[in-house]
């Protein structure tokens, strides 16, 4: 007998196909929340019912969105969560491009939908989505995958939250071994541990998992299997379990510091409620920091608590690197919290997705404010200068400002956080595929004696007293570092052999469509003293048009200059990248295709 929904309320069912499926109905329109493999329009169990226009998806397991292609073709739209979004929409390459000898990845990537599927919409962390006026949270709650949400709504007078994989019964999880996302590693284990507290915070009345029967999550089914993971970690730890929790160090009356975040969040408030936060690192027993990014929310229930803030109104960042950027989209979600940044940090902000940089932040951010280098951003009677200074990266500020009677500087991470493990001299955080020119290397600590702060805000360091000793030293050595670099490079510049992209096309990367028109620019960066002339010849596969198709840009002395490219691309693809390449001469000297973008569909 064909399985067929069975009512849990006057608005909720439930279906088990390969995975548990409900079904919310509201004004003769139904909601799906993860579809299973059988559940199709046209099934016997759908016959008759109000139809489907939403799709929700917990996680990208074939089990549990096998049949989300074939809603989406019959008009629902379907939403993924944000953070596997690529197991969705680039399911064919992540197959074709998985390493049976990659030994050390202990999930499968290719356990996803047949097909791709692009996604209508997604599902961000901690954002509300409304179907019909009914509102729908977003819960982050890995464990089961990196990436797995929970939906919480209030419906029929209950609270509910389909929680996908995190528990299939009271005290129990079906399948442990998605949990190991990393050969011999416990990351996947102990967010499933945070996100069992995370639901104990929530106030479900009825928890929906993606596979097994609905029940009432009671503090004995949370905890059942809650203490069971705990006491797996401390059998293999040797030592027991603790529960993430912000720690707080206050640095004066109104500036407080987070010690224990990834990086080092800074709390600026006033005396109503009110705050400003600089920077906000990963705030989580086992952050999800490598790919895909993801901030799990341990930090604003506790700034009330322990600061009596209600509500952080402005977030500066001092770098886009995601571990100090990580919390601001829970920020902006939780509180409309709006971003500050100087005018050659705007751009990276917003379009991460159009640079090929470090530790970017997979989703943009709508800067609210511009400060323009030398003026002031004022909030509640406190100046705060953000300005663009190259340091740890290119794309960099430099942000002071004063209160309670001390003068605060924020460096991000121009010192290396190895100078405070290893309790050694100041040395500088050197990644040159950051763009840092070779030449702002002697500029920092020059920077920091020139402002003569009480107070140094470091990003892996926490904050400190400024000794104007230790940072002397700290100039000998960048003066010293600078002068190793200058005279090994064989560059009429040496920042021409530290800068990969002083030659870059921009966008990146960018997806396309069979005959998609494209825009692109060629920045060429003159890092000499005098004026360059950089001539420039445009390559790709057969078929992709480029126009022009060669050229030639004046690049004056110290600066940027831009030339604009358009890529026609064909109707038929033949391979899932269509690269370009720019073959490069500068100032009579033949560099060859040194730069590049990519096309990918």
């Amino acid at each position: 007998m064909a399985a067929t929904f069975r009512k849990l309320s006057s608005s909720l069912s439930v279906l088990h196909d390969t995975c548990s499926v409900y079904r919310v109905t509201t004004g003769g329109r139904s909601l799906l929340i993860d579809c299973g493999t059988g559940v199709v329009p046209g099934a016997d169990a759908v016959k008759g019912a109000e139809a489907v226009d939403r799709l929700l998806l917990t996680h990208f397991h074939r089990d549990s969105c096998s049949a989300a292609h074939v809603w989406q073709q019959h008009g629902a739209e379907v939403l993924v969560p944000f953070a596997e979004r690529r197991f969705f929409e680039e399911a064919d390459l992540l197959k074709a491009s998985y390493d049976t000898y990659d030994n050390y990845t202990s999930y499968y990537p290719g356990f996803t939908s047949l097909h791709d599927l692009v996604a209508d919409g997604y599902a961000h962390d901690y954002e509300a989505l409304d179907w019909h006026g009914l509102r729908i949270d977003v819960v982050p709650l890995p464990g089961h995958t990196f990436g797995s949400v929970g939906y919480l709504f209030e419906l029929d007078g209950r609270r509910h939250l389909a929680c996908g994989d995190l528990m299939s019964a009271p005290g129990r999880l079906r399948d442990y071994f998605w949990s190991q996302w990393r050969y011999m590693d416990f990351t996947g284990h102990i967010n499933h541990i945070e996100s069992l507290q995370t639901v104990a915070d929530l106030d479900v009345d009825l928890l929906l998992p993606g596979h097994g029967e609905p029940f009432e999550p009671t503090a004995q089914a949370l905890a059942g299997l809650q203490r069971r993971l705990e006491e797996l970690y401390e059998l293999f730890y040797d030592q027991p379990y603790r529960h993430f929790a912000p720690q707080f160090r206050r640095l004066s009356e109104h500036v407080h510091e987070v010690t224990n975040s990834a990086a080092n969040t800074y709390v600026v408030r006033d005396d109503d409620g009110h705050a400003l936060l600089i920077d906000c690192g990963y705030t989580s027993k086992a952050p999800i920091s490598a790919n895909p990014h993801r901030f799990v929310d341990h930090l604003t229930s506790a700034l009330e608590s322990e600061l009596g803030i209600r509500t952080v109104e402005w977030f500066l960042p001092s770098h886009y690197h995601d571990d100090h950027m990580a919390g601001y989209p829970a920020l902006a979600a939780r509180y409309g919290t709006r971003l500050v940044a100087s005018p050659e940090l705007r751009d990276i902000l917003e379009h991460p997705d159009r640079y090929d940089m470090p530790c970017l932040v997979p989703r943009g951010a709508a800067v609210s404010h511009v400060v323009e280098r030398g003026d002031a951003f004022h909030w509640r009677g406190i100046d705060f200068f953000v300005e663009q200074h190259p340091g740890q990266t290119l794309y960099h500020h430099l942000i002071w400002f004063d209160v309670d009677g001390r003068r605060y500087l924020c460096i991000g991470d121009n010192v290396s956080g190895l100078s405070f493990r290893e309790e050694r001299d100041l040395i500088h955080s050197f990644i040159p595929k950051n763009r840092t020119p070779a030449t702002s290397y002697r500029d920092m600590p020059r920077q920091i004696l020139e402002r003569q702060p009480h107070t140094l805000l470091t990003g892996h360091g926490g904050a400190i007293p400024f000794d104007r000793a230790q940072v002397t030293r700290w100039q000998i050595w960048m003066d010293r570092w600078q002068e190793l670099f200058a005279d090994i490079i064989d560059q009429p510049h040496p920042t021409l052999g530290m800068d990969p992209r002083w030659v870059q096309l921009y966008p990146y990367k960018v997806r396309v469509t069979p005959g998609a028109e494209v825009k692109f620019e060629l920045r060429v960066t003159n890092h000499e003293s005098e004026p360059r002339v950089c001539a420039f010849a445009l390559r790709s596969l057969e078929g992709v048009r480029l126009t022009p198709a060669r050229g030639e840009v004046a690049v004056p002395a110290g600066s940027t200059a831009t030339a604009h490219l358009t890529a026609m691309f064909p109707q038929a693809f033949r391979t899932h990248a269509l690269p370009i390449v720019a073959d490069v001469t500068w100032n009579g000297r033949h560099l060859g295709e040194i730069a590049e973008a990519i096309a990918y569909w």
